[in-house]
């Protein structure tokens, strides 16, 4: 079987012969992608900046003409996150029924975690290193987005409030996050298998 590993992420990181010659641009996608790798297995506080650096061949100080701090990369990395999952949740939203709706949101987040496991576990692990105003702001977007999860639940659950209805959020989230950890052999039948695991948890009662 291969692993699920085989991201547009971790494609990145492992263009290291670019590092040197690669534009601005794609050395600073290069630079996040490696990131949100080494946050994830190492931790923040365990990764230098020499060590983002080496993994997509650039020196520790070439690397600061990109980002001025440790912090300020992961900023952006969880800027990152929570831009794509409000921009997924407002088009699942779109469906013709709450049903629908609830199951596009949901496929929208199975994906995300699918593709971008690294980046997900960073968003979700590594928040308290944040400065605390970059703190806050990301903590607002969070709210938002589960707020609208609550929404979408209430909408097809009569038999729970909406404290019940974040919680089962919030544990649907951590079940199809660790479940995406598993190797796949197939991208999109890891997708379809989990949406449909993630709808069936929601519902039970």
């Amino acid at each position: 079987m291969t692993a699920r590993r085989s991201t547009a992420a971790n494609r990145s990181v492992r263009r290291v012969s670019g590092g040197r010659s690669a534009r601005p641009r794609e050395r600073r996608e290069m630079i996040v992608a490696a990131a949100a790798e080494l946050f994830h297995t190492k931790g923040f506080r365990a990764t230098r900046i020499e060590d983002i650096g080496a993994a997509v061949g650039m020196t520790g100080p070439a690397l600061y003409r990109h980002f001025e701090s440790k912090e300020a990369l992961l900023t952006e990395l969880l800027e990152r996150y929570w831009q794509r999952a409000a921009h997924d949740t407002r088009v699942a939203r779109q469906g013709r029924t709450p049903r629908e709706t609830l199951r596009l949101m949901m496929r929208a987040a199975v994906t995300h975690v699918v593709d971008d496991g690294p980046l997900v576990a960073t968003a979700r692990t590594q928040l308290a290193h944040l400065p605390p105003a970059a703190r806050r702001r990301i903590e607002r977007r969070h709210r938002a987005i589960v707020d609208q999860w609550v929404d979408g639940i209430l909408a097809v659950r009569d038999d729970v409030d909406a404290e019940e209805a974040r919680v089962i959020a919030i544990g649907i989230s951590a079940m199809v996050t660790a479940a995406a950890q598993e190797p796949i052999s197939s991208r999109e039948k890891i997708i379809e298998r989990l949406t449909r695991m993630a709808m069936a948890a929601l519902f039970a009662r």
